[in-house]
């Protein structure tokens, strides 16, 4: 057992175990044989005069090892156990809130239909007003077709939920606004792309998610080409698209970059860097160059191997490893960037998430009403690189300032 607050244990791998009140000293006899490390995080009085102990362990087999252990130690002592992971999960992590006054009976008359028809009429006559008088502009989709969800082979779409509502749920809490879940069985990007092009009329911006990012450059292909309204019909709108991989996390990492060199006292405009596997970064080669570093070498292991790269590496500054190596080459700066394996939230100041730059964004795009261009990427990149506290490579996800300073910067890029 190790002493309380360790940053060695996490939260994922909780148990919340309801004892006896005398069983207390049997419980830390199971924690001092843990295989792996273990930490009391709360012990406080539970229904019936029993305890609720909450433990947090290391790892998924160093958690199973500890339930087993505690019911056959406690046997009729543990009244019941709770999974702190499962038990969130369950509670859907977003709930709905009614901002209409249904107080009264003319409040009621307001959501009626007769009411209905004149803001419709209305609209219809003035197509341009929609936002103004719904809660569109204030609506998010965030969308996922389960191809990419953290290190899983593709999965059924509804097995991604618990995911997407996470990711839902920082960027709800991040921007203030309504973000809807939406995992989608979609067959293939074109596909996908007919779902966005469906939903927009009532989404103020679409998000993607947990989504393989060679689905994503289909799907940003296909919006890009797709023919005009016959002229006869009312013009859709068109979706203001957003992904985790260029909006989020290649944002993200160039800021890292950035920081990575300056704090090496290196000028970015003369820095030599290579990115290992640089098609999963999606457009990250491109922000890279935007940004101003220009000398860039993009390398395939898998056509090339590891051997060139290590003979390269005394040339570099930076090495940018978006495939994991397992032994990198010494010499150059390291980061790692995986989009499917994000540091910790807590560890996230040396390692890039979508969340340093999509909160930020994605207010932009909903604000200016238009999709994230280049420009505006590039000064998300310089705000988050600004963000940054002395020693660190990005600021915290869910620094107050972050948010806010990448909107403005991208909204004037915007504009």
């Amino acid at each position: 057992m190790t002493p309380h607050g360790s940053a060695a244990v996490s939260a994922a791998f909780g148990v919340a175990v309801y004892v006896s009140a005398q069983a207390r000293p049997a419980v830390d006899a199971v924690l001092a044989r843990t295989p792996g490390m273990a930490v009391i995080q709360a012990d406080e009085p539970g229904p019936d005069g029993c305890r609720r102990i909450i433990v947090d362990a290391d790892s998924g087999p160093t958690l199973s090892w500890l339930v087993e252990a505690l019911r056959e130690t406690l046997g009729a002592d543990l009244l019941r156990t709770e999974d702190p992971v499962f038990t969130v999960a369950s509670t859907g992590k977003l709930g709905q809130q009614l901002r209409a006054s249904t107080a009264t009976g003319r409040d009621l008359a307001l959501l009626d239909a007769d009411a209905d028809r004149r803001v419709i009429r209305h609209l219809v006559a003035h197509p341009g007003q929609v936002d103004r008088f719904s809660g569109r502009a204030r609506r998010v989709a965030l969308l996922s077709d389960a191809s990419a969800v953290l290190d899983f082979e593709s999965l059924p779409a509804e097995a991604a939920l618990p995911a997407v509502e996470s990711q839902a749920a920082h960027l709800h809490r991040e921007t203030g606004l309504d973000v809807v879940p939406i995992p989608l069985s979609a067959c293939g990007p074109d596909e996908l792309a007919a779902m966005i092009r469906m939903m927009a009329p009532g989404f103020g911006a679409s998000v993607l998610v947990h989504t393989h990012v060679r689905h994503i450059d289909a799907v940003r292909a296909t919006l890009r080409a797709a023919p005009a309204p016959h002229p006869a019909s009312q013009p859709a709108p068109h979706p203001v698209l957003l992904d985790a991989i260029n909006d989020g996390l290649a944002v993200a990492a160039v800021a890292a970059a950035l920081n990575h060199l300056r704090r090496r006292g290196v000028d970015p405009r003369h820095a030599r860097v290579a990115v290992v596997d640089p098609q999963r970064g999606g457009d990250l080669a491109g922000l890279l160059l935007a940004a101003g570093i220009h000398d860039l070498l993009l390398y395939d292991p898998v056509a090339y191997g590891v051997t060139l790269l290590h003979e390269l590496a005394g040339r570099l500054d930076l090495l940018v490893d978006l495939i994991g190596l397992a032994a990198p080459p010494e010499g150059p700066a390291l980061l790692r960037v995986r989009p499917e394996s994000p540091p910790l939230l807590p560890q996230a100041t040396d390692g890039p998430r979508p969340l340093h730059a999509l909160p930020g964004l994605l207010r932009a795009a909903v604000t200016a009403h238009c999709p994230i261009n280049m420009a505006a990427r590039v000064a998300a990149v310089h705000a988050i690189a600004a963000q940054a506290p002395f020693g660190a490579l990005l600021p915290r996800p869910d620094h107050p300032q972050l948010a806010p300073a990448v909107a403005d910067a991208a909204l004037r890029a915007l504009t």
